[in-house]
C-alpha cells in the first residue's frame, strides 16, 4: 500500500466513524426527548367543555335560522303592503280613517281600533232588532259586543262599476253584482252587491205598494246574509267630514226598504275618492238579516276595498225602464 492509498484509507475511516457518531448522538437524542416529554393527562372539566360548545353551536344555529326566517317573513310583508304604500296617481283612494285601521285591515279583537270601528247598536226595543239573539254582535243590552273578526272573505273578484266613475270593489267570488242607470226618478245611478242572487223589476214583488228596483231571487234575506247599495255623492264638504272620521261602519236605523228585504240590521259607511282632482264620497248602505261576526267582518273588507284603479271585471249594467 502506497502512501497515497494509506491516506485515503484513513480518510475513508474517518468518514465512517463520523457517521457512526452521528447515528449514535441521533439514537441518544431520540431517547432523551421520548423520555423528557411529558404525558398530560385530559382536563378534568373536558367533557363539560366539549358540551358547553356544543351547545353554543347549537343555540348559533338556531338564531341563524330564526334571522333568516324573520328576513323572509318581513320581506313578504313590505312585498304585499307595497301597492298599498306606493304612491299612486290623482284618483286613489283617500283614506277616511287616518288615525284607524289600515286600508282593508280588520282590526283584532279587544284593540281601541276594533271598538271604534262598529259604532253601538241599537237599544232594546228598536225596530231593526227585534231580540238580542238576532245576532251574535249584539249584546244583551243591543250594543255592539265585540268588533267581527275571523276570515270567511275567500277568493275575491275585483269588480268595476263604469257608471260610478269606475269604483272598483273586492267582491266574495259567489256574490252576485249589478248597476242601475239613472232614470226620471233616479237622477244618477246606483250599485248593487249582495251575498244572494239579485233580481230587478219586473220581477221584483209589490210590497206596500212599492215594487222595488232590485231585489233578491229568494225573496227577501236569508239569515247570515246581505245586499248593498251604493252611490255617489259629490260634495266637498261631506267628503272633509268623511275623510276625517275615524269610523268606518255606522249602525243606522233599519229604513223602509231595507225592511222589504227582511233586514234585521242596517249599516253605513263612507269611503271617498278622487276621480278627477275633485274629492267625492262613495256612500254604501248595508242591509243585512242576523249577520254573524264572520259576515260582518265581510262587510267591512268590501267597504275597505273602495278605490279607482286596478285591474277588475265590469259590472253589468241594466235599467228598470
Amino acid at each position: 500500500m502506497t502512501e497515497h492509498d494509506f491516506a485515503a484509507w484513513e480518510r475513508e475511516a474517518a468518514l465512517d466513524r463520523a457517521v457512526a457518531d452521528d447515528h449514535e448522538v441521533a439514537d441518544e437524542l431520540r431517547v432523551l426527548l421520548q423520555l423528557a416529554a411529558p404525558h398530560l393527562s385530559a382536563p378534568a372539566n373536558r367533557m363539560e367543555r366539549v358540551l358547553a360548545r356544543a351547545a353554543l353551536a347549537r343555540r348559533r344555529r338556531r338564531r341563524a335560522a330564526l334571522a333568516a326566517g324573520l328576513a323572509v317573513g318581513l320581506t313578504a310583508a313590505v312585498l304585499a303592503a307595497a301597492p298599498a304604500l306606493a304612491p299612486g296617481p290623482t284618483g286613489t283612494v283617500l283614506s277616511p280613517a287616518a288615525s284607524g285601521p289600515a286600508l282593508g285591515a280588520v282590526p283584532p279583537a279587544g284593540s281601541p281600533e276594533a271598538s271604534a270601528s262598529v259604532s253601538p247598536g241599537p237599544g232594546p226595543g228598536d225596530p231593526r232588532n227585534p231580540s238580542p239573539s238576532d245576532s251574535p254582535s249584539v249584546g244583551a243590552d243591543g250594543g255592539s259586543t265585540e268588533y267581527p273578526t275571523g276570515d270567511a272573505f275567500g277568493p275575491i273578484r275585483p269588480t268595476r262599476f263604469t257608471l260610478l266613475d269606475g269604483v272598483v270593489l273586492d267582491l266574495p267570488e259567489a256574490w252576485s253584482d249589478l248597476t242601475l242607470l239613472a232614470t226620471a226618478g233616479r237622477p244618477e245611478p246606483v250599485g248593487y252587491i249582495a251575498s244572494q242572487p239579485m233580481a230587478r223589476e219586473p220581477g221584483c214583488p209589490i210590497r206596500n205598494g212599492v215594487q222595488q228596483p232590485v231585489c233578491l231571487a229568494s225573496g227577501g234575506l236569508l239569515d247570515n246574509s246581505m245586499i248593498v247599495s251604493f252611490r255617489l255623492v259629490r260634495d266637498e264638504k261631506l267628503a272633509t267630514e268623511a275623510a276625517g272620521r275615524s269610523v268606518l261602519l255606522q249602525d243606522v236605523v233599519v229604513d223602509k226598504d231595507c225592511a222589504i228585504h227582511g233586514g234585521t240590521r242596517q249599516l253605513v259607511a263612507q269611503q271617498v275618492v278622487i276621480p278627477n282632482g275633485q274629492a267625492e264620497v262613495v256612500e254604501l248602505s248595508a242591509c243585512l238579516r242576523r249577520p254573524t261576526q264572520q259576515t260582518l267582518s265581510t262587510l267591512y273588507r268590501v267597504a275597505a276595498s273602495v278605490r279607482l284603479f286596478g285591474t277588475a271585471t265590469n259590472s253589468p249594467i241594466t235599467s228598470t225602464d
